[in-house]
């Protein structure tokens, strides 16, 4: 190709990282969760029955079977969407092979770079230096579920908007 091949032996990053920390675990509310349900499956059932339709109705006008009718769904839809399967098919072809081409370009072009650096955790000295609080009061903030501050921890130039807050 027309780009330069570098070298590969270099190893990635490794990172440590689990979605379970990242994600908010809580109580759902049961007649939610059955409102929930009752929609994604009903979404469902509308998709599948769609193509199901379509499925079976190109199937029956190229067999001469029963096609039923009901509502939306008749032979004039399936005459429509069979129109476009051969164009669809072609531009499926097409994004495909012009995805596959951009994966090769990108990994034979950016594949041996590692260019992803990640900043160090935060530790608790610097916390008690940027807040102005005692180690006590760090721990506790990060450890306990309640906490009751005695007075405003956030300096004055950190706090909301107080770039825009007028003296």
């Amino acid at each position: 190709m027309f780009w330069k091949k570098e070298n590969n032996d270099s190893l990635p990053q490794e990172v440590y990282y689990d979605i379970n920390d990242h994600l908010i675990v809580g109580k759902q509310k049961k007649w939610k969760k059955v409102i929930e349900w009752f929609f994604t499956l009903l979404g469902w059932f509308i998709m599948l029955s769609y193509v199901g339709y379509v499925l079976y109705g190109t199937l029956a006008i190229k067999k001469d079977w029963y096609l039923p009718e009901r509502w939306v769904f008749n032979r004039d839809m399936i005459v429509e969407v069979n129109r476009y399967y051969f164009f669809l098919l072609i531009l499926l072809l097409i994004c495909f092979v012009i995805f596959i081409i951009w994966k090769n370009y990108n990994k034979n072009k950016f594949g041996s770079l590692h260019r992803r650096q990640f900043r160090p955790e935060v530790t608790n000295k610097e916390l008690m230096e940027k807040f102005e609080m005692s180690e006590e009061m760090i721990n506790m903030l990060q450890n306990e579920k309640i906490v009751t501050l005695p007075k405003n921890i956030i300096p004055e130039k950190l706090g909301m908007g107080s770039d825009k807050k007028e003296d």
